[in-house]
């Protein structure tokens, strides 16, 4: 076994008796003269089960910065209510991307690290990322932030394809909003209580209210999680994917006439975990590239440090004046994350790297203001200007071993390691600044009743600097773009909208530091991407059933890659020239039956590298990185009751996912030897109770103990080290999960 698994069965199993002796002493207790709070009780009820016999529920969403009706919205856009995110148990971004078509997130390195790819398109460890990710209306400046405890979302959206006629440089691949819970005029609050394997203990706690009655209201959250993790090192027994994480949110309304509000919004997370949790395997030598199940199992077997750090504070204050000709809105917002990790580069039980660490330091500033129509007339738009000043800092350094540099890591009977003598070497210390200046514009005009044509435009310049302070270097570059966006819409009947959307989207070029070598430039050009997309969204049987395809190409010009020059065994990003995506998702939620709802999402993509350098055909036809060929996902569940107030609910969730390359472009002399993970599935379960004001579930993630590879670079990307061990490294997955959970809400 490479994984430590908790006894969180056994304590779930008892969570789950004992809310069911609550639920039974419940009903006993029920009387034939009603109390004023048992005829509310019993007015809830029945308004439940009207609810239950009706269709599913219109989701509400703002991903074109305007309150609408998903159905109605010419986009590709998987959104999670209130009620699904409770009812799939989502927490984490990587929850909610884990059910949504033809998206992938890589978290990898250390536990601030991912790379969010949709359709095909994504990003890399080094740089920036291609989704825009905003929570209540602020763009997160760094995607440090993004893998952040998500308890108190209300609703998430992610947006497929180019979105840069209102999203801006980030949103090239597409976007992804967050909106939280607001405070309420009537007391209210939750507390949740959970524990899974590897001694994972969560809890949450919120409380929302007036403090001034229909003017001042306030929420404040608090969640921690503390975990000694399931990915065991074999030479230590450290849980390499250790957690404890602290998060605190405030959030205050104050309205002080009905036209105007005051929204302020403050978090802080604090998170101290492990980092690189990679074995080496020697999977070119045995497979030629394909990660198989074996593979996947081999426990990781590490001698340095592993160790992340991270802080995340941010604070907002949006401001909405409702007039005649609309809302005028105001986004103040402020930034501060502060990661630092320590690993052992070499992921191996040899001092080849004795430790390396990074620390990275983000700060931003951003200011929105649009004027917003009002949604009832015919022709609406929106208008409006963006600025963001943000500043990283990256200091990186490591205790090399000279037997790296003169390739004689191990000699001797039995290949033992034999030192050469260690140095500290500084690789890295820069400040990157960015000054954006954008302004924007969506026109949504009503040609017909049933014919809606949309027509948005944004203008973005960013000015970057590089301040290389290891040598004394100073680069500066201007990156602009026009990003347009058309759509037609045709809307026949409430249960049918037809649409064909065109899209553009940006994403800033940067700068490599110096020490990548001549290599690599020393600016790295902006991306773009253009996205023909056609689709449908239907309903069936009075909204028993919703279904929604759609079709698209994408064009991926000038990709930013993530290389190393085997020569200077030095690493730096440059420009590819073009990649070429194509495919087609559906989605499907269904309620066949009273307490019956069934989810399923199906995405297929198609990726290539059309052109590499424009000279030779060197990974010409090869698959993007982090780009399955296809996820699919299929989610049942079935409440009843069983006995007054108290329901039983049962949920499976089967997720499968398509063949997926780890190519990481880095032996252009043998470009076909890269890693791959073929196709595999998961399925996980939950069982629970729920009353009126309480809930207890049990739940196993991954119910049969799939192996599977979550990441992988090949040994090119360290040749200096990987290829004398003769390994690749591989990130495994976290194994099989159980646990349970008890909530309470007031």
């Amino acid at each position: 076994m490479k994984r430590a698994a908790g006894h969180a069965s056994l304590i779930a199993i008892a969570m789950v008796a004992t809310a069911g002796a609550a639920g039974t002493a419940f009903a006993q207790d029920s009387s034939d003269t009603a109390t004023p709070s048992a005829q509310a009780a019993e007015a809830e009820a029945a308004a439940d089960e009207e609810q239950a016999d009706q269709g599913i529920a219109d989701i509400v969403v703002t991903a074109r910065k305007r309150e609408e009706n998903l159905q109605e919205i010419p986009d590709s856009i998987t959104a999670f209510s209130a009620d699904a995110i409770a009812d799939r148990r989502l927490e984490r971004i990587d929850d909610f991307l884990a059910q949504t078509p033809n998206v992938r997130i890589n978290n990898d390195q250390d536990t601030a690290t991912n790379n969010i790819a949709i359709r095909g398109l994504g990003s890399n460890r080094n740089q920036a990322a291609a989704v825009a990710f905003s929570v209540d209306g602020v763009v997160l400046p760094d995607s440090d932030a993004f893998t952040m405890d998500l308890s108190d979302v209300e609703r998430l959206e992610v947006l497929k394809g180019p979105q840069g006629a209102l999203y801006g440089k980030g949103a090239i691949a597409g976007a992804i909003n967050i909106t939280t819970k607001r405070p309420t005029n009537e007391l209210e609050g939750e507390i949740k209580a959970g524990y899974s394997s590897g001694d994972n203990v969560r809890v949450f706690g919120a409380i929302s209210g007036p403090l001034i009655e229909d003017k001042l209201l306030a929420r404040v959250t608090a969640s921690h999680r503390d975990g000694d993790g399931t990915i065991i090192n074999a030479l230590d027994g450290r849980g390499l994917d250790r957690n404890r994480q602290t998060r605190l949110t405030g959030r205050l309304i104050f309205e002080p006439t009905p036209d105007l509000s005051f929204d302020l919004r403050g978090a802080y997370t604090r998170e101290r975990g492990g980092s690189t949790w990679f074995s080496l395997f020697n999977v070119l030598g045995t497979t030629g590239g394909e990660i198989t199940s074996d593979i996947a199992d081999t426990p990781p077997s590490q001698d340095g440090p592993s160790l992340t750090r991270r802080k995340i504070t941010d604070f907002s204050l949006a401001i909405n004046y409702d007039s005649p000709i609309g809302t005028f809105t105001s986004i103040s917002a402020y930034d501060r994350i502060d990661v630092f990790f320590n690993q052992d580069l070499d992921v191996s039980p040899f001092p080849l790297v004795p430790q390396a660490y990074q620390t990275r330091l983000t700060r931003s500033f951003s200011q929105e203001l649009r004027l917003t129509s009002p949604g009832s007339q015919r022709l609406r738009y929106i208008v409006g200007g963006y600025y963001q000043n943000s500043k990283r800092d990256i200091d990186t350094a490591a205790d090399l071993d000279l037997c790296l540099f003169l390739g004689n890591c191990f000699s001797g009977p039995g290949g033992s390691f034999a030192s050469s003598g260690v140095i500290s070497a500084a690789l890295a210390d820069n400040r990157i600044t960015f000054d954006q200046y954008a302004v924007f514009g969506q026109l949504n005009y009503d040609i017909m009743d049933t014919l809606e044509l949309t027509a948005a435009l944004r203008y973005d310049s960013i000015k970057g600097r590089l301040n290389d302070y290891q040598s004394a270097i100073t680069e500066e570059e201007t990156f602009s773009k026009l990003q347009p966006k058309l759509s037609l819409a045709y809307k026949p009947s409430d249960a049918l909208t037809l649409y064909a959307t065109y899209s553009q989207g940006f994403k800033s070029g940067n700068f490599n530091p110096a020490s990548a070598g001549p290599a690599f430039p020393r600016v790295v050009g902006a991306e773009t991407s253009r996205n023909y997309e056609l689709g449908a969204k239907t309903s069936w049987f009075d909204r028993k059933l919703i279904l929604n395809v759609a079709a698209f190409y994408t064009e991926h010009l000038n990709p930013q890659i993530f290389q190393l020059d085997a020569a200077t065994f030095t690493q730096g990003s440059l420009n590819a020239r073009k990649a070429e995506i194509k495919g087609i998702e559906l989605e499907l939620n269904a309620r066949p039956a009273r307490g019956f709802d069934i989810n399923a999402g199906f995405g297929y993509i198609d990726t290539r590298i059309a052109d590499f350098d424009g000279v030779t055909d060197t990974y010409v036809g090869q698959q993007l990185p982090n780009a399955p060929e296809f996820t699919f996902n299929l989610g049942a569940q079935y409440r009843h009751p069983i006995s007054n107030g108290v329901d039983g609910r049962i949920r499976i969730d089967y997720a499968a996912v398509g063949r997926q390359s780890f190519q990481d472009f880095q032996n252009p002399a043998a470009p076909d030897l890269f890693l791959f993970q073929k196709a595999y599935n998961v399925v996980d379960a939950q069982l629970g109770l729920e009353g009126r004001n309480w809930s207890a579930t049990f739940f196993v993630r991954n119910l049969f103990g799939r192996d599977y590879a979550t990441s992988a670079f090949s040994r090119y990307i360290f040749a200096a080290g990987f290829l004398q061990l003769n390994a690749d490294a591989v990130q495994i997955d976290p194994g099989r999960i159980f646990g349970g959970e008890l909530s309470f809400r007031f």
